[in-house]
């Protein structure tokens, strides 16, 4: 969301005739098509600029979720050969974590199904989804050595 106030803001002082060498000479005159055509350049370039931001940002989280995803599985099966009083106290962590990586899931989808203007605020809800499922999966991998 920075990036787009920043470059409205280049755009509406390109806009107003500010140009390197116009220290020294008279500033150039500029028509109310090129200030309307350059605002909606900057305004294009700022919305391309965010659609990128949130796929890179998908696709990473995407990542980090099946990685984990994987790491839970695999916690599974250890679960399987615990001890039993391990593997009671396990059964409760890995139902926390598969409650967790729910939420984390839904997370994704609505950041899939976001907008490019609303993907910041859903950002901040995958993020904390994501931390809580890590936290949860190391608290479950603490049993094992």
């Amino acid at each position: 969301m920075r990036i787009f106030w920043l470059l409205l803001l280049m755009a509406i002082v390109a806009t107003a005739g500010f140009q390197a060498n116009s220290w020294a000479a008279e500033p150039a005159k500029v028509t109310p098509e090129e200030v309307k055509k350059q605002t909606q350049e900057a305004w294009s370039a700022a919305k391309d600029f965010t659609l990128q931001e949130k796929e890179e940002y998908q696709k990473r989280i995407e990542s980090q979720l099946a990685d984990l995803s994987k790491k839970i599985d695999e916690l599974k099966e250890k679960a399987k050969t615990a001890k039993e009083d391990v593997a009671v106290k396990l059964q409760a962590q890995i139902e926390a974590l598969k409650k967790q990586q729910q939420v984390a899931d839904e997370k994704l989808s609505e950041l899939r199904s976001s907008t490019s203007k609303a993907w910041d605020q859903v950002k901040t809800g995958a993020d904390k989804a994501l931390e809580d499922l890590k936290k949860a999966y190391e608290a479950a991998r603490s049993y094992f050595p």
